[in-house]
């Protein structure tokens, strides 16, 4: 079976076009219609029909069912080519959030650096959530990547190396610095500076908001914890971060008051079906041996 075949015919069930796929794969309709034909034979079904009257291609059952492996086998294919060209490559992709790369990589990179290993490594900094997808689809070869419970995931086989605490921070010229503690139902009128979706703190700010019943007000989001804490620092607004996080030293750490209140949990993840090579074993072995 034909790798390409599969492609084209993936467009097709996407498309239901054969102009369309055509011109996506750019190359002529009969090449397009000869490869469904060619898969046809070998499965001996039919995997679309044209209705004439309606002037329209759908789908048999045959072709739905085709399409459900078809997705899982070109996702494996992709997987592999970016594994592969890793290795032929010799560099190791690393994904970094911006929380973990700030706290924790540092450590690592010495480590790296005292065994030759640091000019290997492509870092790619990205939040958590969009980090495990460029791990499923093989664009990276490891990450480390927080969540708000020890990771879970069939296809990825992750180990947390530290866990730590949120922390609600303020300008030292907010009234709420006199304080120690503060309950979250307390913040509920004021402005939040925040990470994006695809982070931790987002999906934790959440489970906040829904035990509190309420939905905080987030005036700005930005990438950078520098970022954040500098404009919480001049008093644009408050903050929710892993104390992990923050070095700011003109910002003040509120402990959280709420029971329960979630955890940031930091874990090293791999595809369970990737193989090491004895390079990226040392550097699975280096990050998870660091100290918190």
């Amino acid at each position: 079976m034909n790798i390409k075949d599969l492609e084209y015919f993936q467009a097709m069930f996407e498309e239901h076009n054969f102009s369309r796929v055509a011109t996506k794969f750019k190359v002529s309709q009969p090449t397009i219609s000869t490869a469904i034909k060619r898969l046809e034979t070998e499965l001996n079904t039919q995997l679309f029909v044209r209705d004439a009257s309606k002037h329209r291609l759908t789908t048999t059952l045959s072709g739905q069912q085709l399409a459900e492996h078809t997705r899982i086998i070109l996702d494996q294919v992709n997987v592999a080519q970016n594994e592969i060209k890793n290795i032929n490559n010799g560099k190791i992709v690393l994904g970094l959030p911006p929380v973990i790369s700030q706290s924790y990589f540092p450590q690592i990179a010495t480590e790296l650096a005292k065994q030759d290993l640091l000019a290997q490594i492509v870092p790619i900094e990205q939040g958590s959530a969009e980090l495990l997808k460029l791990l499923l689809n093989g664009t990276l070869d490891m990450a480390l990547v927080g969540s708000i419970q020890p990771f879970d995931s069939g296809r990825l086989f992750s180990q947390t190396f530290a866990k730590t605490t949120f922390k609600i921070i303020v300008s030292k010229d907010n009234p709420l610095a006199k304080q120690s503690g503060v309950w979250f139902r307390d913040l509920q009128k004021l402005d939040f500076i925040m990470f994006g979706s695809s982070f931790v703190h987002s999906e934790a700010l959440k489970q906040l908001s829904h035990a509190n019943h309420f939905r905080p007000k987030i005036t700005y989001q930005s990438e950078d914890p520098q970022v954040i804490q500098g404009m919480v620092a001049n008093n644009v607004g408050i903050s929710f971060l892993a104390k992990s996080a923050v070095t700011n030293p003109d910002v003040v750490q509120l402990d959280l008051l709420d029971d329960p209140q979630p955890e940031f949990f930091m874990s090293l993840a791999y595809r369970t079906n990737h193989i090491l090579s004895p390079v990226q074993q040392k550097v699975v072995d280096i990050c998870l041996n660091i100290e918190e």
